[in-house]
């Protein structure tokens, strides 16, 4: 049994890193090709909330990182930075999944 929760704590880990082949959360365009429309103007604090939530991912509280990439999501005025919290949201959705 500890040798597959060692396999799967690996995984998980790597998902954070790398794309999963046709899973990946983030869909990214191809060359030259822009699909997300320009944002709205406004105060982009949303670095804020991304620097918080990789500090509750670092420190193994998932949910609060969860929340914390939410509201970064919800505040975010830059598709590039959407983009990232985008992917390191997925993997910590993804780590919960397999952790529940």
């Amino acid at each position: 049994m500890k040798p597959l929760f060692v396999k799967m704590t690996l995984i998980v880990a790597l998902s954070l890193f790398v794309p999963i082949a046709g899973g990946s959360f983030v869909s990214t365009p191809l060359a030259g090709e822009s699909r997300l429309p320009p944002l709205i103007d406004g105060p982009d604090i949303s670095e804020a909330f991304l620097e918080q939530a990789r500090e509750y991912r670092d420190a193994g509280r998932y949910e609060l990182a969860r929340q914390a990439y939410a509201q970064a999501l919800s505040t975010c005025r830059s598709n590039e930075r959407l983009a990232v919290i985008r992917y390191e949201m997925g993997g910590v959705e993804l780590l919960l999944r397999t952790m529940r």
